[in-house]
């Protein structure tokens, strides 16, 4: 299979650079996020969920993101690792096995946290996309969404009524002002016919 043959129609590299941008935000996020006390501990999660937020595919990607944000972050914190073993090195053998197993510890959290919250922005998305769709309310006309709210009792008889008088006259306005528009331009089309 060939770059361009991978599914999406997009080639491979198109995605693979598409996953590292994303993941770039998503690390930008944690890092801005994780100089706040208390939220900074789950400030992967919360970045994987921002880079998975943005994410225009058509394919649930969020996990992946996730997990290539925490890795991200777990690379940048690469020289502060080093450090670590290093000064745990000059005290003991001891210390640099609790600095190394504290640094996968906390490599193998950012990852899973990162999944975690991509994985949740994924769900949060599909959750009111499904909503919307099924949601009577979102593509009700203002009329009908009236008179549903006077059928719950929101509004008296009167408010209704002015409620839908005022509803009424916009629609008309709208109306001969889009009737106004089109014989505009049929008029002025008609001269620019004739010559």
């Amino acid at each position: 299979m060939s770059h361009a043959d991978s599914p999406g129609g997009r080639s491979t590299v198109a995605r693979l650079s598409d996953l590292v941008a994303r993941a770039g935000v998503g690390a930008g996020v944690t890092v801005l996020v994780s100089v706040l006390p208390v939220v900074g501990l789950i400030a992967p999660a919360v970045g994987a969920g921002v880079a998975s937020w943005t994410d225009e595919s058509a394919t649930a990607r969020g996990p992946r993101i996730g997990a290539a944000t925490g890795a991200l972050v777990a690379l940048l914190s690469l020289p502060l690792t080093f450090f670590a073993i290093w000064v745990a090195a000059a005290v003991s053998p001891a210390a640099t096995v609790g600095v190394l197993a504290l640094t996968l510890f906390g490599a193998a959290y950012v990852v899973g946290s990162g999944a975690l919250g991509g994985y949740l922005a994924d769900r949060i998305a599909a959750d009111r996309a499904s909503r919307a769709d099924t949601d009577p309310e979102a593509t009700a006309s203002p009329v009908e969404r009236l008179k549903h709210r006077y059928v719950e009792g929101e509004l008296t008889d009167a408010e209704f009524e002015r409620r839908l008088d005022r509803l009424m006259a916009a629609t008309d306005d709208r109306d001969r002002s889009e009737d106004d528009a089109r014989s505009e331009s049929t008029t002025s089309a008609s001269p620019a016919r004739e010559r």
